[in-house]
């Protein structure tokens, strides 16, 4: 029943092109309980972002409604893949009670993205990085043994190596330079060194472009929803 409205039960097949859209449906009318806080939906996984202070956050309400409109809707909660996670960057900051039923994580993965209780800290997003970008050089190895040229390789690596750099780097590049974008210039500089890019790109370069088109994307453009996130002086 959606609305009042009985419909007729149909069968959809797991994988079916219509499945996340019909989801999307279902999942509509969910909204937070306080307005100032954030819901964000993404096909069949939900986040929800709650500002806490010194009186306190309405996370354990907010945990409590999503829940009733699951039991509501027939669709319980998988709780073992729903966690807690609190962003504070000074770890004095008393952390608020636990939320009951749900796992309290230090850390979590959201769109590919590693994200840490310290927003400062990007220390498992950058590992994994370079631990999948390091595997993927022996395909590069490989195929310069086997004679590719250097358009090839500069293509190859590209897609297998740069995409992994540049992913959300509009998000995280902007942390320590040193500790971050330094290593992958490093990185970089041994492949074109090696023999298996034409030439040596920066990282930072491509960071700093990347910025001022995503600046640009959000202030040029008043219905993103990203403007809203902007303070009033630089909008």
């Amino acid at each position: 029943m959606v609305d009042g409205i009985v419909t007729e039960y149909l069968y959809i097949n797991r994988g079916t092109v219509l499945g996340p859209v019909l989801f999307s449906i279902m999942v509509d009318d969910i909204k937070t309980a306080d307005p100032s806080n954030a819901l964000v939906k993404f096909a069949d996984d939900l986040t929800l972002g709650v500002p806490g202070n010194e009186s306190g956050d309405t996370s354990r309400s907010e945990a409590a409604c999503l829940q009733d409109w699951a039991e509501e809707n027939r669709m319980p909660l998988n709780l073992e893949k729903t966690y807690e996670m609190v962003v504070r960057r000074h770890t004095s900051v008393v952390l608020p009670e636990l939320i009951p039923s749900i796992k309290r994580k230090t850390w979590l993965k959201l769109l590919g993205v590693t994200l840490q209780d310290n927003p400062c800290n990007w220390d498992l997003h950058f590992e994994e990085m370079l631990k999948k970008a390091s595997g993927r050089m022996y395909i590069m190895r490989v195929c310069k043994y086997y004679g590719l040229s250097i358009k090839q390789l500069d293509l190859l690596f590209d897609s297998l190596i740069m995409s992994i750099f540049t992913f959300a780097i509009e998000l995280w590049g902007c942390a320590y330079d040193g500790k971050y974008l330094n290593q992958i210039d490093k990185f970089i500089k041994r492949a074109h060194k090696n023999g298996y890019i034409s030439k040596r790109t920066h990282i930072k370069e491509i960071r700093d472009k990347r910025d001022k088109k995503l600046w640009n994307k959000i202030t040029l453009t008043e219905e993103n929803a990203l403007l809203e996130l902007l303070p009033e002086k630089k909008k």
